[in-house]
């Protein structure tokens, strides 16, 4: 897991009716602003404002003309105060950059600043309620279409209240369907699907009857990623990404296995969708499921890349004994038609390697030879990785570099707070990227990235693809 936009929303934060009022002998109005968002992979997080000024050219505008505040909040009770807000609302946006076209000008934010999911007690992402406060602190230059130029300061106001009033183009590509298992579903123009299980800290609330049906894809690019650059890879594959009605780790119990199989089922039906290019992945509890899945339908799936894969935390989490799958029913995968990809870090301090992505790979490779390859993070600011693999080809597992955090220089904290891996962001959307640091679970953002690669230079998708 991780800290949860269907079409493009119409009406969402589009330029309204603008109210006059006078002052000082100009016309000071008041606009509508419209923001925008993207899925990173810490989550979708609002980096751009637009303000639409019609046909009037505007001039004038700095990186500083305006001050954006924004509130992310949950109705959570009286255990955290109410509304709860999961980080300091009380620091403007940093502006990054501004753009001015005519008279639409695009105000850019740090791309980890302001979340639309906000992180419950429970251990689940969940959207938050949003809201704007928008300031002009210096005069703007309006020229008119008749060549009059006019100072002013207007008012700003915005209607956008959560993740479905933001432009986002990667959830806009998704539509919610409510069956026997909720998922986000993307129709693709080809006959490829691939199939998205999340991790534990997106799964909904059965008790608290939210049907929320987002967050899987909110909270990092486990969705995005399939309907951007993977594309180049999958061409425009259909994708499915369930979310659990509570946890993956029920998946036994509640009888999950068959419902979620029934539902791609349905979508191979429905689509067109060749059944010889079904594409499976998953991260942490998603993992697991995906494992599972693999098990119950050694058929079904063509390659599979799983990420970090919990199966420690199963019999744990479920309070069954029965949850985490036997050596006899991991041993089971040798003989599936799946090609299996294992990711994970070197440590993680949410689920064991040693009890979770090696333990798999020990058994699928018992009594078979392996070959090793280390590969160097890109730029030598990211982590590097090693990839174990099989002569078949069929069965590999990367594992990534690293980094406690008494090594890493200007951070201090005990080991209790894991380990960290690195990667490479921009962040700050100034076109040169910078090394950024995440829990040592989140190794399912080099998978997403297509970084894992094998000995002969293939990497991750490309693999899936041919397997």
């Amino acid at each position: 897991m991780i800290v949860s936009r269907r079409g493009f929303v119409e009406g969402s934060a589009a330029a309204m009716a603008l109210l006059l009022a006078g002052c000082g002998g100009s016309k000071d109005d008041v606009y509508e602003v419209a923001f925008g968002a993207t899925v990173t992979d810490a989550g979708q997080y609002v980096d751009r404002m637009i303000v639409d000024f019609g046909e009037d050219t505007v001039s004038g505008i700095e990186d500083d003309t305006f001050s954006v505040l924004m509130t992310s909040t949950v109705d959570y009770g009286e255990e955290k105060g109410n509304p709860y807000a999961y980080y300091d609302a009380s620091v403007p946006l940093e502006v990054v950059k501004t753009e001015t076209d005519g008279g639409k000008v695009t105000v850019y934010f740090n791309q980890s600043q302001a979340p639309t999911l906000t992180w419950l007690a429970e251990g689940r992402n969940y959207p938050a309620v949003l809201g704007f406060t928008i300031e002009q602190s210096s005069e703007i230059t309006k020229t008119t279409k008749d060549g009059r130029e006019l100072g002013f300061t207007g008012e700003y106001t915005s209607a956008a209240t959560s993740y479905q009033d933001l432009e986002c183009p990667e959830v806009a590509a998704f539509e919610g369907v409510e069956d026997e298992i909720n998922y986000q579903f993307h129709k693709g123009t080809n006959d490829k699907l691939i199939v998205w299980f999340h991790g534990n800290g997106e799964g909904d609330f059965p008790t608290k009857d939210t049907n929320n049906n987002i967050a899987q894809i909110l909270a990092n690019r486990g969705g995005a990623a399939w309907v951007t650059e993977a594309q180049e890879v999958f061409g425009d594959a259909s994708v499915m990404c369930f979310q659990a009605p509570d946890m993956w780790y029920f998946a036994v119990k509640d009888n999950l296995l068959e419902t979620c199989h029934d539902e791609i089922q349905k979508v191979i039906d429905d689509n067109g969708i060749d059944p010889d290019e079904i594409y499976l992945s998953g991260c942490s509890a998603g993992g697991f499921m995906s494992t599972r899945m693999i098990i119950a339908y050694p058929d079904l799936f063509k390659a599979a890349m799983i990420c970090c894969p919990a199966l420690d935390a199963a019999n744990v989490r479920s309070e069954t004994d029965d949850a985490c799958p036997t050596d006899e029913e991991l041993a089971s995968l040798k003989d599936a038609k799946t090609a299996i990809w294992l990711v994970q870090g070197e440590t993680d301090s949410s689920v064991d390697p040693e009890l979770c992505s090696k333990r798999i790979w020990a058994i699928l490779t018992d009594g078979v030879e392996t070959t090793e390859q280390a590969f160097d993070g890109a730029e030598g600011i990211a982590s590097g990785f090693t990839t174990y693999e099989t002569a078949d080809n069929r069965h590999k597992l990367s594992l990534y570099e690293t980094f406690e955090l008494a090594e890493i220089e200007g951070i201090s904290g005990d080991k209790r707070q894991g380990g960290k891996i690195k990667c490479v962001e921009d962040y700050d959307q100034d076109g040169e990227p910078e090394e950024v640091m995440y829990n040592d679970h989140w190794s399912w953002v080099f998978a997403l990235r297509n970084d894992p690669q094998a000995a002969d230079g293939t990497h991750l998708w490309e693999w899936a693809l041919d397997a």
